[in-house]
This record gives structure tokens, C-alpha cells and sequence, in this order.
């Protein structure tokens, strides 16, 4: 299959592609000529005749060390031999990444795939892409405060109040929470203080955009603060109904949270911080647009330019006229709607004993509730509402001791609980035209189709309900020897056992009257239950690092790393009744990770420069898609043989003058399949030819860009009668992938690339200072696809980014 990547013009006709390949290979070009130069600094002395300036100290210009506690102790980024990505809470304010899909903006190797809370997932390196799927957990796990969250939706509010967020590539396991093959997304929010530090926000902007948020923190007495945050979003949305014109347009935000915290440090060898947040949302987010209608062919029973989901749509009276997505226009009957409450408390102390070890304690427990509301996408009554409701439960416990800095070898051990307690609740509620909708193009039931005689789903309704319960159990450790003054070895190990049981019952069908297709209406939506299914594992994850301070501003590693992910179960029928219970269950997917890399600081701590190659290989790759399979359209989890994903990641943050701070970073990925031969076929053949399976072995990953370049800036100007001007600014540029696990043509995502600015001022009143600025999201308005899914009859719908927002923002800190 040719494939095709899309064009922008910029200046002459340039292709994406170049663009990206020419920043990465620059970028990598400048990692050997600073070599050099960090080499010439270091022998440059006054012995060796050349002759030192004075330095104004107030012109020193020199980028802030960033501090990470990645493996359990206070380090330098710069000195910890991972491949680790930082964004500052001033840098997610200054580009407005307010929303964890927005990251991927800002972020080498990240994939955010989205279409609701419970419909989403976030994948490093190409792995991860397995959306929607209640009884699997993520390749990616997403921290908050050092607890892990159990469902990828749990993340999906605003970003409140945070300090630092940090991406994490490669398997991680040997000393956080759960196990994860392709990495990990951590956020830790702002700490509350013993001083003030207030702030009030308002925001304003396009399609009635309003965003209030504050924090406000100080001591409650010499040894309790206390801090408290909120915010309530809204904004109307883009996608209009021709079906429906006076109704307000889809893709709207509504959403609200806070959260409220406690520190209580009596003596310097304790503290305890108590957490606790909720957050709601109830808007029309996820709507989708018709992205492909499927295939159309000379069919042998109905001739010539035939398309399944054009005829079955106009065979039950739903309009058929084409709307282009680029419109952003869609024709429905139905609402579409949904629900989310969330939240959780935590409470994490941390003792520094006599010795100097530190002990540290982390218990948590979360819940997350999702409820939707939606119809066929068309304006046939066919369905009437369809969805999966979701309640999960989770508890964590973790206990971890870390060795006193020592100049030979440090270490950090621990324990780990977690157990996670969800159900879900699939539904249909069928309408009068259901019937022709989704069988109009069987041959045998064409006749009473057509006849409305046929009755074999109109005006049913089916309730499927499933549960997944998991018990974890770990112990992990790592340590650090200090062989040399150059050279440290790295070494670590997690030993995981889980108990997971699950179980799906779909109910008998209610409704409906009698038909002579009983047969049909069984395989369709009859009764089943799996019983119960259980998976017991224990799972070893490892990790081996050399690190080698070439000098003191030069850090070399080599590493290997293996990661395990435990399996999981499809808490969808699917075809469990014809091919048994055993088809629920997944395998457990298993990683092990190549990597070099180079941590550099050049040119007086005005630049640094961060490279890494990487080689992943991946068995039993775990997956999620839809799949039409005859009448039948059926959701897919499935072990996907084997993955190799390899490239090179790049990140650069250089201070040329004072007040101005830029960032580059990218990524070249090749995520391919090495083995996939029962992969989905796409419907352009399985419809047609009715051929249901392809061999992808050897095509890409779907979802994955292998090119991913991202540039940001700030430019802070100098003070002047107590105003200071600024201005920020980002360009994101992602490559083409597949947007369906059936690698289908008509699912790719077009490359694509979004600018962002911003430019304000602050005002200083006595010690409380005033911030106003003006910003623009996806300044030029492009029209963009983010994910692509199956639909029935061989369509596909997308999920549509969001168009131009300009606004104004008013900040009080005080």
C-alpha cells in the first residue's frame, strides 16, 4: 500500500517529513560539535594563555537546574541517566497545555488518543494505543502525587495547580507503583506553603470560552498550611447538526474541579501531606464526524456503485447527503451526551530516620464514574442510545525505604498494594428502523428488512454487565554503585504477583415482538455469561544502567530494561458465544528495552542538550479496535504478536539571552509490526470480499507518527517601572499515521501542524503582582484529525481537534 504523507506549504513547498528530519539531524549534529566544545571550556584555563573576562553577575545568563525525584531522592535531571522530558507549571501555563491531550504538543514520543474520558489512552514510543478497553490496563501509567491512576480517563480534567509534570520513556517498574512497558506520565501539584501564595485567574475567549481558577495557600499554624484550588471551565462547541439548527453545537466543554491539601511538618524529619480532589464534567465532548463511509463496489446481488452504509442509512429513512468533516457539520436525531465524577484522597508521609535512610508511606484511594449518551450519528430511529457506563474503585498502598546519600552506593527498596474494583454496563436501546440499519445488506434478510416485517432488533433493548476485580501484590528495589568517581552502575528489580477475575452477562433481550429470524437475534444480542474468568501471574520487570561523567557537564548511559504488563480481559461479548470464554482473556505483554543516550550542559549552562537512541521489542503487543465481522460489529482486544519500535529523541533547551528560554524537542519513531497475522482486515475488504483477517506483519503500528517535532519559547523582557512585558509562543508538527488497527487508507491521519502564541505583561503592585496577556490556541484555525474509529456498516467516524480560541487572560498573585 503506497503511502502518502501530507503537504504545507512554508515558504517554498517543504514536506513535514523534511522539516522534521532536518531540526532532528541538526539537532544531532550539534550534539557532536558541543562535544567538542564542551571539551574546549574544560581545557581552557588560564595556564593555557587565554585571557578571562570579568562578569557582571547581572548579566549572567544561565538556565535553572531542574530537580527530579525519579528515582526516589532528590537529583538533577541533567544527572539522572534516563531519557526524561520536564515541563514547568509556568511552562503549561505559558502555552495554555491545559488539557492531557494538549501534551502531545509539547512532548517527544507522546501520543494522546481521545474521543471521551473513558475512550482514551496515552502511548510513548507507539505504545499504548488501546483506548476504551475497561478490562486492560495502560502500557503508560499517569501518576498524580505519587499515585498511580488506574483508568487513563482518571486524568482527564483541567491540569490544576501543578508544579512539574515529567514524561518518562522506556519500561518502568523497579520503583514505581505498577508495572509499565512503554513508560510513564508523571504530574505533582504544587505543594502547599507556609507563606502566601495566592492566585486568581480569569480567562475569556472565543465560542464563549470562560475559565475561573485560583489557589490559595499559607500557613494555618507554625507547623500545618494549608492550600485549596478550584476551577470551572466552559466553552461552546464547533460541530453543528444540520439535523438539528437550533440546537447548540457539539463538542462543548463543561467542566469543574478542586482540590483541597494539608502539610503538616512538626520537626525536619516529618511531614505528612493529605490530599483530596473532585472533579466533575457534564458536556457534550466526544462527538464524532463521518471521516469514511466505507467502501464503495460493483456488487454482485446490487449492482454497481453500492455502498453498505449509504444504503442501509437511506433503507431506515436516515438523510444520506455528504457531509465533508472539514465542514465540521454532522445529521443526528439523537443527543449526544456524557457524564464524569471523580475523585480520590491520599496521604503520603515521609520519616527521615537517625541514620539518614527515609522512610516513606503512600496510601490512596480513587473513583472514577463515567456515563454516555449516544445515538447512531445518523438521522434514522435506528438506535436511540448506546453506550457503556463505567464505576471503578481503586486502593493503594505503597511502603518504600531509601538508603542516606553515600558515596559508594545508594539504594531505595519497598512494597507495593494496589487493587482496582470496576464495572461496567454496556447498553443499546433500538429504535423503529433498527432492523434496516444493520441488516439491510444480508441477502437472506434483505425481504423482510425491506418489508419492516422482519423485526428482529427494532424497538429492543440489551444490557450487558461486566466486572473486572485485580489484586496486586510487589516488591521492588534498586540501587546505584558508585564504582568510580566517573562511573555509576544501576540496578533494579520488581517481582509483581496478581489475582485478576472478571466476568460478562449479557441479559436476555427486552422488547421487540416476535420474529422468524430467533436465530439472528441470538447471535446478535442474546443471552451469555462467561462465567468466571480468572488470570494468576507473577511478572519480574528489571533494569541495568551504566552511567559515565565524561566530565562534569557530559553524561553518558547504556541500558537495558524489561517490563511486564499483566493481561487483562474484554469486558464486551464480542465472539465469545462461537469461539468460548477464553477469547475474553488477554495475554500479558512483555518489553525489553535498548538505550543510549547523551545528557549534555554546554556553553555556561546556557544550553542543554539531551540525545537518546532506543530499541524496543515487544511480544504479545496488547490492542484494542472494532471490527465488522458479518452482521456483527464487534469490539477487538487482542495480543498483537510482536512489536519493534527503535529511533532517536531529542531535547534542547538553550538561554541565548536574558528573559529568553526555547525548547526543541523531537522524535523519530519506527513502530512496527514483526509479527500480526490475524490482524482485523479493513472493511473495504471485509465487506466486499468477506475476508475478516490481514497479515500486518511488517506495516506500522496504527497511531504511531514517526516523525514528531515541537519548538516553544519565552521571552521574558526586563523590567521597566514595574512592568514587565513578555511574550510565549509554540509550533507543533505531527506526521501521518494510522488511525485504525486495521491499517485501513481511508483511516490515516493527515499530518499536521499547530501554532500557538501568546504576549503579556505583569504589573507589580508592592509585593502582589498583576498578569494580563492576550493568547491565541491553533492560530490558524487548522481543521485537524486526532483519532479515527470503526463504525458500523464500514464507516469510520473522527474525533476533530479544537479550532482557533482567542483570548485574555486576567492573573492576580498575591
Amino acid at each position: 500500500m503506497e503511502k502518502m504523507k501530507a503537504k504545507f506549504n512554508l515558504g517554498n513547498a517543504i514536506q513535514p517529513s523534511q522539516l522534521a528530519q532536518s531540526i532532528a539531524w541538526i539537532l544531532l549534529g550539534c550534539t557532536t560539535s558541543t562535544m567538542v566544545l564542551a571539551q574546549d571550556e574544560v581545557q581552557q584555563t588560564p595556564q593555557s594563555g587565554i585571557v578571562q573576562q570579568p562578569v557582571n553577575e547581572a548579566d549572567v545568563v544561565k538556565l535553572d537546574a531542574v530537580v527530579v525525584t525519579t528515582r526516589r531522592r532528590e537529583e538533577k535531571a541533567q544527572d539522572v541517566p534516563t531519557p526524561i522530558s520536564i515541563l514547568s507549571g509556568q511552562t503549561l501555563e505559558s502555552q495554555r497545555l491545559s488539557r492531557v491531550e494538549d501534551l502531545q504538543q509539547a512532548l517527544p514520543s507522546l501520543n494522546v488518543a481521545f474521543q471521551n474520558p473513558r475512550q482514551s489512552s496515552v502511548a510513548i514510543r507507539g505504545l499504548g494505543n488501546n483506548p476504551a478497553s475497561d478490562g486492560l490496563e495502560a502500557s503508560v501509567g499517569v501518576y498524580l502525587d505519587n499515585v498511580y491512576l488506574g483508568r487513563p480517563g482518571m486524568v482527564v480534567f483541567d491540569i490544576l495547580d501543578v508544579a512539574q509534570l515529567e514524561l518518562l520513556r522506556g519500561p518502568q517498574g523497579t520503583l514505581f507503583g505498577k508495572n509499565t512497558t512503554a513508560g510513564l506520565l508523571n504530574i505533582t501539584s504544587k505543594a502547599p506553603t507556609f507563606y502566601p501564595d495566592n492566585t486568581l485567574e480569569l480567562s475569556a475567549g472565543e465560542r464563549n470560552y470562560f475559565q475561573a481558577k485560583g489557589s490559595l495557600s499559607d500557613a494555618l499554624t507554625e507547623t500545618v498550611a494549608g492550600r485549596f484550588s478550584f476551577y470551572k471551565t466552559v466553552q461552546d462547541g464547533f460541530i453543528e447538526n444540520v439535523a438539528q439548527p437550533d440546537a447548540d453545537k457539539l463538542n462543548d466543554i463543561d467542566r469543574q474541579g478542586v482540590r483541597g491539601q494539608i502539610l503538616w511538618q512538626p520537626s525536619d524529619n516529618f511531614n505528612l501531606r493529605w490530599i483530596a480532589d473532585y472533579h466533575e464534567e457534564d458536556d457534550q465532548q466526544g462527538m464524532t464526524v463521518t471521516y469514511s463511509r466505507g467502501p464503495t463496489f460493483t456488487h454482485r446481488e446490487y449492482g454497481a456503485n453500492y455502498n453498505q452504509y449509504l444504503s442501509n442509512v437511506a433503507q431506515a429513512g436516515g438523510d444520506t447527503q455528504i457531509l465533508n468533516w472539514k465542514d465540521k457539520k454532522i445529521s443526528a436525531d439523537a443527543s449526544q451526551r456524557m457524564q464524569v465524577n471523580q475523585g480520590g484522597t491520599s496521604a503520603e508521609a515521609n520519616w527521615t530516620l537517625d541514620s539518614g535512610k527515609k522512610l516513606t508511606s503512600i496510601s490512596a484511594y480513587r473513583f472514577w464514574n463515567f456515563t454516555p449518551t449516544n445515538s447512531d450519528n445518523t438521522t434514522a430511529d435506528a438506535i436511540r442510545n448506546t453506550g457503556v457506563a463505567v464505576e471503578d474503585k481503586q486502593y493503594s498502598q505503597e511502603l518504600r525505604l531509601a538508603s542516606a546519600s553515600n558515596p559508594t552506593f545508594d539504594w531505595v527498596t519497598g512494597l507495593y498494594y494496589f487493587q482496582q474494583n470496576l464495572t461496567n454496563h454496556s447498553f443499546t436501546y433500538y429504535g423503529d428502523a433498527a432492523d434496516p440499519l444493520l441488516f439491510y445488506q444480508n441477502e437472506v434478510l434483505r425481504p423482510g428488512v425491506a418489508n419492516n416485517n422482519a423485526n428482529i432488533l427494532n424497538n429492543r433493548e440489551t444490557h450487558t454487565y461486566g466486572y473486572a476485580d485485580t489484586k496486586s501484590y510487589a516488591v521492588f528495589g534498586q540501587g546505584t554503585w558508585h564504582a568510580a568517581p566517573k562511573l555509576d552502575i544501576t540496578a533494579g528489580g520488581r517481582i509483581t504477583y496478581e489475582d485478576k477475575e472478571a466476568r460478562v452477562n449479557r441479559l436476555a433481550p427486552i422488547g421487540g415482538v416476535n420474529t422468524n429470524y430467533q436465530t439472528v437475534l441470538n447471535n446478535q444480542i442474546g443471552a451469555y455469561d462467561s462465567g468466571k474468568l480468572t488470570i494468576s501471574d507473577t511478572s519480574y520487570s528489571g533494569l541495568l544502567t551504566a552511567s559515565y561523567k565524561i566530565n562534569p557537564n557530559n553524561l553518558f548511559y547504556a541500558t537495558y530494561s524489561h517490563g511486564e504488563k499483566s493481561g487483562g480481559f474484554n469486558l464486551a461479548v464480542g465472539t465469545a458465544p462461537s469461539v468460548g470464554a477464553d477469547s475474553l482473556k488477554v495475554d500479558p505483554e512483555i518489553a525489553d528495552n535498548y538505550e543510549i543516550g547523551l545528557k549534555q550542559t554546554l556553553w555556561n549552562n546556557r544550553l542543554q542538550l539531551n540525545s537518546n537512541l532506543f530499541w524496543v521489542d515487544v511480544k504479545d503487543y496488547q490492542t484494542t479496535g472494532t471490527q465488522q465481522i458479518g452482521t456483527n460489529y464487534v469490539s477487538v482486544l487482542d495480543n498483537a504478536g510482536k512489536v519493534r519500535s527503535r529511533g532517536a529523541e531529542i531535547d534542547a533547551t538553550i538561554r541565548p539571552i536574558q528573559g529568553l528560554t526555547v525548547n526543541v524537542n523531537g522524535s523519530w519513531n519506527d513502530a512496527k509490526y514483526t509479527k500480526y497475522e490475524g490482524a482485523p482486515a479493513p472493511s473495504a475488504v471485509s465487506i466486499p470480499t468477506g475476508v475478516a483477517y490481514q497479515d500486518l506483519t511488517g506495516q506500522r503500528v496504527y497511531g504511531v507518527p514517526e516523525w514528531i517535532a515541537n519548538v516553544n519559547f519565552r521571552y521574558d523582557l526586563k523590567h521597566k517601572n514595574r512592568w514587565q512585558p513578555y511574550i510565549a509562543g509554540s509550533y507543533s508538527w505531527r506526521d501521518w499515521s494510522y488511525g485504525n488497527l486495521d491499517n485501513a487508507k481511508e483511516s490515516i491521519i493527515d499530518a499536521y501542524g499547530l501554532l500557538n502564541a501568546s504576549v503579556g505583561t505583569r504589573y507589580n503592585i508592592g509585593e502582589n503582582q498583576l498578569d494580563v496577556s492576550l493568547w491565541a490556541k491553533n492560530l490558524t484555525d487548522k481543521t485537524y484529525v486526532t483519532n479515527v474509529f470503526n463504525w458500523m456498516n464500514g464507516s469510520s467516524g473522527a474525533i476533530l481537534g479544537q479550532p482557533r480560541t482567542i483570548g485574555a487572560t486576567l492573573k492576580l498573585s498575591f
